[in-house]
């Protein structure tokens, strides 16, 4: 059960959205940061399941969750070199993600961010000597920050359900060869310090364990998994760990 409430209000003429979701309510695994982790295949110690309910404990106290989207007309524009517009907004998002995204009506831009209390204890833990506390609590810190947004896709989905309009996978700045620089103008969407995040001047989010990224929504749009056959990134997280959102 997906505890969620939302609040709305109106940015740029359209339909903004504030998610309120709960860590308590967050259902993450041991299992789930073992697959995170580069030795996953190899028996795992004892000692780290310990450091890893010792980091869940303060879940509670560490991470502060904020997440919401900005609804946009979505268009898929062939005169514009096959763009993807959202709102009066061109994205240079590549073929993959305009394949999946052509066929919307509306666009959900969405930022999601855990805070930066984790980042801050994993920066103190590897500076006073702790690497392995460190590291943990920075997987831990990554797999929450998942979990979280695919509450907030989950949430999203359900809403447009009640409409009869279905929704697609989430694709973010920096994978599926949507350049990272397109950042800005994705926050351009989006209200000044929206959920706490802000960018860097190298279009970094701070805080770090942020997601942004839009959905697309319409009648004759389909969820469909990440077309990772078809992507030049080697290293991308959605790769490598297999990640895919549940209950849509």
């Amino acid at each position: 059960m997906i505890d969620v409430a939302a609040a709305s209000r109106i940015y740029n003429s359209e339909p903004t959205f504030d998610v309120k979701i709960d860590v308590d309510n967050i259902r993450i695994s041991i299992e789930d940061i073992r697959s995170r982790m580069s030795n996953a295949s190899q028996p795992f110690d004892t000692y780290f399941d310990n450091i890893i309910n010792y980091i869940f404990s303060h879940l509670s106290e560490k991470c502060h969750i904020q997440a919401g989207y900005v609804i946009y007309p979505g268009h898929f524009d062939q005169k514009a070199t096959k763009k993807f517009r959202a709102g009066s907004t061109y994205f240079n998002m590549g073929k993959i993600i305009t394949s999946q995204l052509k066929k919307s009506e509306q666009t959900a831009v969405f930022a999601c961010t855990i805070g930066s209390d984790m980042e801050n204890w994993s920066r103190q833990a590897l500076e006073g000597g702790e690497a392995v506390l460190g590291y943990l609590i920075d997987t831990v810190a990554s797999a929450v920050t998942e979990k979280a947004v695919d509450y907030l896709h989950h949430y999203i989905s359900t809403e447009m359900a009640k409409m009869n309009l279905n929704v697609t996978n989430r694709y973010s700045p920096g994978y599926c060869d949507w350049p990272v620089s397109d950042q800005p103008l994705l926050f351009s969407l989006l209200p000044e310090n929206f959920c706490g995040i802000n960018l860097s001047a190298s279009a970094l989010m701070c805080p770090i364990k942020s997601v942004s990224g839009v959905i697309g929504i319409g009648p004759e749009v389909k969820y469909e998994e990440y077309l990772c056959d078809r992507c030049n990134m080697k290293d991308c997280t959605y790769r490598v760990k297999h990640i895919k959102v549940t209950n849509l």
